[in-house]
């Protein structure tokens, strides 16, 4: 069996490697990364075959896997940028006399925000998985070791619906998820990015309805050096500056040991300000090293392998990047606040 899956990676490694280089337009290849990099694509699907898989044949068979997936990303990624110099090298044309005024549209601040960081993620080696907004309480909370008598379960915390159904209060489950239905094993490196939902009062720094990423990493010598790497990399590149991060032990369930992550004023420069209330510190995010309980609900040796977590809100980047001072102009649909943007 291993040895027919690895056959089967080598011969869809070369079909797709030959359809890339025949791929002529973008619509063309967009359909490539559909059949091959989609969710129901050739590459999960064979990976979905892996967990079938013994132990020992599983972790080679599935490395093998990650990375044909890797490379073929790289490779979309490097077609995709050919066809963006092409279009912005073409020149524009129009008609000599237009019916209508043209308005021109802009991105919203939080989509340019989270563009941001899926290029940085990128640039480490993540991978972006999804997954739904309505999610399974047993993916929301219990294989995330989060308890039964734990207050976000409370109707008074989370948006309950009929069946066991919640709307996700977290993109935790997007990682679980993933790591479940493609059979990953370590080493991987995956993140996701998207809406969530608490139901919670709205203030300026509050909101109902928030954006959130959040990035897993596992591996047989994952350690929270490499989790401060990789966040102070991260923190870094967005705000376009030198940042510092310091860690203060904190409790979280899906994570042992678990802590909250500070960031260097970007601000001040760690002067002291009225935002980082004179501390030279700014609160950001929970992390943690992934508790042994949630490697076992995900098919992983907690013996062997180790990994971290971390995930925040964009949001709360976005506002600190343009000096936003209230959480609720995003979805507030305000149209001066928003041109400031394009």
């Amino acid at each position: 069996m291993p040895h027919k899956l690895t056959d089967s990676l080598s011969a869809l490694s070369l079909a797709a490697a030959q359809s890339l280089m025949q791929t002529a337009s973008l619509s063309n290849l967009e359909n490539w990364r559909i059949h091959y990099l989609g969710r129901k694509g050739e590459i999960p699907r064979l990976l979905r075959e892996v967990k079938n898989l013994p132990p020992a044949d599983r972790q080679i068979i599935g490395q093998q896997g990650n990375q044909l997936r890797h490379d073929l990303t790289a490779a979309y990624e490097k077609k995709l940028l050919s066809f963006s110099g092409q279009l912005a090298s073409a020149p524009a044309s129009r008609p000599a006399q237009s019916p209508v005024e043209v308005r021109p549209g802009h991105l919203h601040p939080l989509t340019l925000a989270g563009r941001d960081l899926q290029t940085i993620f990128y640039q480490l080696g993540f991978q972006l998985v999804e997954g739904p907004l309505v999610e399974e309480t047993k993916y929301n909370f219990d294989l995330l070791n989060i308890p039964l008598e734990h207050p976000a379960r409370a109707e008074t915390d989370t948006f309950h619906l009929p069946d066991g159904l919640v709307l996700r209060t977290h993109t935790s489950p997007v990682q679980l998820r993933s790591v479940l239905a493609n059979g990953l094993v370590p080493p991987f490196q995956v993140y996701s990015i998207g809406r969530t939902f608490r139901a919670e009062r709205t203030d300026a720094s509050h909101d109902h309805t928030f954006s959130q990423i959040e990035a897993l990493m596992v591996g047989d010598a994952i350690s929270i050096a490499d989790f401060k790497g990789v966040v102070e990399y991260v923190y870094s590149n967005f705000f376009r500056q030198s940042v510092a991060t310091r860690l203060r032990p904190s409790y979280f369930p899906f994570v042992e040991p678990g802590f909250e992550v500070d960031m260097s004023c970007v601000i001040c420069q760690q002067k002291g300000c009225r935002v980082c209330q004179q501390t030279g510190w700014l609160e950001m995010m929970g992390a943690g090293m992934v508790h042994p309980n949630v490697l076992r609900n995900m098919n992983i040796d907690h013996h062997k392998y180790q990994g971290f977590a971390f995930g925040g809100g964009i949001e709360r980047l976005a506002m600190l990047r343009h000096s936003i001072p209230d959480v609720r102009l995003f979805q507030s649909g305000d149209l001066k606040f928003l041109r400031q943007f394009s």
